[in-house]
């Protein structure tokens, strides 16, 4: 007992009161510690898991992406140029028509597609008939593989007919689906067309 009357024990020791309160910190610790290895095992989990998401959404989008984003993935062409000029002759040596495309696909089943043709037809010599459109089918029974003439084309997206006479005067169709024999220079279709001179503008069907 000290000078006020206090009890006090010796140096390095605790009363019995610090003891259990002591006594209750280090069970509580002792409760906490094994929820908190749980819980940091949990986050580390969890990191891992977003880290392999993330890697495998990687892959997925390297997989599906082309490799050339100006060319479309195909999975069945077996062949493909660009800036294609295609000129073809009658039985007389003079041109007949002309062919060309930004790009052509040429399929396994001998069918072909082309992106932006441009097809002009020839008489005596010279253009008379000009077509342009967003892409172009030739299938494979088509072609005629011995004389290489095209005796079809379906033409889609924004088809376009153009010519000029003697006098200037222009002659624009436009329709949205166009079977073209370049041969025979025979057009038809199923679908609206508007047929637009110096003179007169009319719609029909086909």
């Amino acid at each position: 007992m000290d000078s006020q009357g206090n009890d006090f024990l010796g140096a390095g020791k605790l009363a019995p009161k610090h003891l259990g309160l002591l006594h209750g910190k280090l069970a509580h610790q002792l409760l906490i510690w094994p929820i908190m290895q749980k819980f940091s095992i949990f986050l580390v989990a969890a990191a891992a898991a977003v880290a392999l998401y993330s890697t495998l959404s990687g892959w997925v989008t390297m997989d599906d992406s082309s490799p050339n984003s100006g060319v479309p993935l195909e999975l069945d062409y077996d062949g493909y140029s660009e800036g294609i000029n295609t000129v073809l002759y009658d039985s007389n040596g003079d041109i007949n028509y002309t062919l060309r495309a930004s790009r052509q696909y040429h399929y396994k089943d001998q069918s072909s597609r082309l992106d932006e043709p441009y097809i002009r037809l020839f008489k005596d010599g010279s253009s008379h008939w000009n077509i342009v459109a967003e892409s172009g089918h030739i299938a494979g029974e088509s072609t005629d593989s011995v004389a290489g003439n095209i005796n079809s084309i379906d033409l889609s997206g924004d088809v376009e007919v153009y010519s000029l006479d003697e006098h200037g005067n222009r002659t624009v169709l436009s329709t949205q689906f166009l079977t073209i024999n370049p041969e025979s220079e025979t057009m038809e279709t199923d679908l609206p067309v508007d047929m637009v001179t110096t003179t007169i503008k009319q719609s029909g069907i086909g």
